[in-house]
């Protein structure tokens, strides 16, 4: 039997795909931590940790699946107490009591110190562990998931537990939009059961409540309107994961967040209308790509938020359901663009909920007024004469305009975070 040869997208999407528990910058600290633990191969008496802007800032607030902590330097420390690299970004889905325990323990004993790593890019964290005169580092850098692991004090070259796999390109929407259409069903079915994946822990969500229940305070007010529940059910999931609930997410551009505002709603409006599965699946595709797409613009992670780029990736889904095509697609991303450029990230917590619902919502109105034949003109604000020139548009603000902005949101929240340690010791004192 002749073996059938992915498409080069394919194996984008499952590379890109991954299912992860809890908050990703807070998992890949872990990874980093417990591979380093695991090249060194004895207890660290001494872990030092240097990451980004943008790892340090959006792992600040979010929850940790199976803990009460937040933050790199407990994810760092779960990551050393578990030790066990294999699990890759799914890492924190294995912590018990004991793990915590031994976290807690590393953590008051002030072994491990943080370090802001300038002049590298978006994602990156290195981890290097010390013991008895021996040492390991890790480092994960471009995508959260690849881990590498540098030469230890003795010279000795350790074992890949991961291998770096290539960035994507800046993907052709012309491209994306045929494949999306004439892609083989079965190399793309997978898709369909991410987006159910992430759907379970948006009911969830909706059962349990977390955080300000967002989703759930929605969900009540949606009364039968497709796009209004696709927006409280992605909301709803995104409150549950920042909390620190331990269900598994699908991931998109190595956020959790971002796969599920693409996903949920796209799968509940196909549902809703009464698709097939293989219609619901390409819009899930056109969706998931065109993400990508726009990640490929901005960079993973940024002061951008990523809910409007994930989002843009919705409306896109959109547009293929309500029965249309690339022109359509073309001026909902303009829509979307105009409209939404400017949602800054001020970190990975509770509220991305808020940003998530609103940024649906954007996605339904960008594309019913691109299906209208309608878009913002050109001559408007920073939109280009066409796509291209748009998503050239997108990149220049993303590496440009928001990289001294990002600095100065990392600075406040750092501020921020110190003023309420002295508020919170004057208090016990």
């Amino acid at each position: 039997m002749e073996e059938t040869i992915e498409s080069p997208l394919t194996r984008l999407l499952k590379r890109e795909l991954l299912v992860s528990m809890g908050c990703t910058e807070p998992a890949a600290a872990a990874l980093a931590a417990a591979a380093a633990r695991h090249a060194l191969g004895i207890p660290p008496q001494a872990v030092r940790i240097r990451a980004s802007r943008d790892i340090i800032k959006n792992a600040m607030h979010a929850g940790i699946p199976h803990s009460t902590f937040k933050g790199i330097n407990a994810a760092a420390a779960l990551g050393v107490s578990v030790g066990d690299p294999a699990k890759g970004l799914n890492i924190l889905s294995c912590i018990g009591p004991e793990d915590e325990e031994r976290a807690a323990a590393l953590l008051r004993s002030g072994c491990i110190e943080l370090e802001l790593a300038e002049g590298t890019p978006p994602v990156f964290i290195e981890v290097k562990v010390q013991a008895e005169g021996h040492s390991a580092t890790a480092r994960i850098q471009g995508e959260h998931s690849q881990v590498v692991i540098l030469k230890d004090s003795g010279g000795e070259t350790m074992p890949e537990y991961i291998q770096s796999g290539e960035s994507y390109p800046e993907l052709s929407p012309e491209a994306l939009y045929d494949y999306a259409l004439h892609v083989p069903f079965a190399e793309i079915r997978f898709l369909i059961e991410g987006a159910r994946t992430n759907y379970a822990i948006a009911e969830h969500s909706v059962k349990t409540g977390y955080g300000i229940q967002v989703g759930k305070t929605m969900l009540e007010q949606e009364g039968g309107d497709l796009f209004l529940r696709g927006a409280s059910l992605a909301a709803a999931a995104s409150d549950a994961r920042m909390a620190g609930c331990s269900m598994p997410v699908v991931i998109n551009s190595g956020s959790g967040n971002q796969g599920i505002t693409i996903s949920v709603p796209v799968l509940v409006l196909g549902e809703g209308l009464g698709r097939g599965e293989e219609e619901i699946t390409r819009a899930l595709c056109l969706a998931h790509l065109t993400a990508l797409m726009m990640t490929a613009r901005k960079d993973r992670l940024s002061a951008l938020c990523g809910a409007f780029t994930a989002a843009v990736g919705t409306a896109a889904g959109y547009i293929l359901l309500l029965g249309g095509g690339y022109d359509d697609m073309t001026r909902c991303v303009n829509n979307m663009v105009g409209n939404l450029m400017g949602i800054l990230c001020d970190g990975a917590k509770g509220s991305c909920a808020l940003k998530i619902y609103s940024c649906v919502e954007a996605a339904a109105m960008g594309a019913k007024i691109a299906l209208a034949g309608r878009s913002i003109p050109a001559s408007e604000g920073v939109l280009g004469n066409n796509l291209e020139e748009t998503l050239r548009t997108v990149r220049q603000i993303s590496h440009e305009g928001m990289i001294p902005l990002d600095k100065t949101i990392l600075n406040i929240m750092i501020q921020k975070r110190k003023q309420q340690e002295v508020t919170k010791g004057a208090s016990k004192n």
